[in-house]
């Protein structure tokens, strides 16, 4: 290969692709440019919570604010596995859970109302993720906060909380009041014999936070069950060590950014079709 292939090859390898948009939240000026964005994004955090198995039956929902009309919001509809959701089939709803555009398609009304009485308690944040994924399901029984174990748990020190009561299904706004209330200004709440519920201020926090909380409750079943059948004492960090990490490496922004490998990921299985 010559010297000019050369200089040319590396040019082709070092161009960025058009759909790579960096690890920085963007910002916008249009409101309509950036609804666009928002469920670009909210669809593709569906699809990663179904490639990780967080699908289970009818259950589970996502919502974000719409930024044209903050009284209204974005849902996904009911009946359609996440792996498939594209950004054409979520549902535009108003403040009185009537559809008013997007697909039009049926979507969990009693999910929608749980999550717009957060919504309005909540106005710091533009997304609600909840999904039954199998182990913060399973960890839920306990009804108590995750341990801090690692280095990823010190990313929710003193950020999540435990609802520590179950009262059948939830169904009004009424159990939206009482999550919202006990959630507090934190970003996870683990809901009791039911998952886990996070908030953010992008979908894409609110989704990382999800899959980290699954994750988290996975690692603290594992290692209860060792330190439960062994004589192997759990070392877990410190209360100032762990608060020092998450000064150091959690923020809005840096949980955005953790998100995005795995959106990339969906937009490149999906071929784009995520976005349309």
């Amino acid at each position: 290969m010559t010297m000019e292939n050369a200089e040319q090859q590396e040019k082709k390898v070092n161009v960025p692709r058009s759909r790579v948009r960096g690890l920085d939240v963007p910002t916008f000026t249009d409101q309509y440019e950036k609804r666009r964005w928002m469920l670009q994004h909210m669809a593709t955090v569906l699809r990663v919570f179904g490639r990780k198995g967080y699908n289970e039956g009818c259950a589970g929902h996502v919502t974000i604010v719409d930024p044209v009309d903050p009284t209204t919001y974005w849902i996904n509809p009911i009946g359609i596995h996440f792996s498939m959701i594209t950004v054409s089939d979520i549902v535009h709803v108003n403040s009185q859970g009537e559809p008013i555009g997007g697909s039009m398609a049926p979507f969990n009304a009693a999910g929608f109302r749980i999550h717009s009485a957060m919504h309005r308690a909540r106005p710091d944040i533009e997304a609600i993720c909840h999904a039954h994924s199998f182990y913060a399901r399973t960890y839920s029984v306990f009804g108590k906060e995750l341990e801090m174990l690692t280095q990823d748990s010190c990313l929710v020190h003193d950020n999540q909380i435990a609802f520590a009561q179950y009262e059948g299904v939830g169904l009004d706004e009424v159990e939206g009041q009482k999550i919202a209330s006990v959630l507090g200004n934190k970003m996870c709440i683990l809901l009791q014999n039911h998952g886990v519920m996070t908030v953010g201020k992008t979908v894409d926090e609110a989704g990382y936070l999800h899959v980290l909380m699954e994750n988290m409750c996975k690692t603290q079943l594992l290692v209860d069950a060792v330190a439960n059948n062994s004589h192997i004492e759990k070392k877990i960090i410190s209360d100032k060590i762990a608060k020092r990490a998450f000064k150091d490496i959690s923020s809005p922004n840096g949980l955005y950014a953790a998100m995005q490998p795995d959106l990339e990921l969906e937009i490149y299985l999906s071929k784009d079709e995520v976005l349309r």
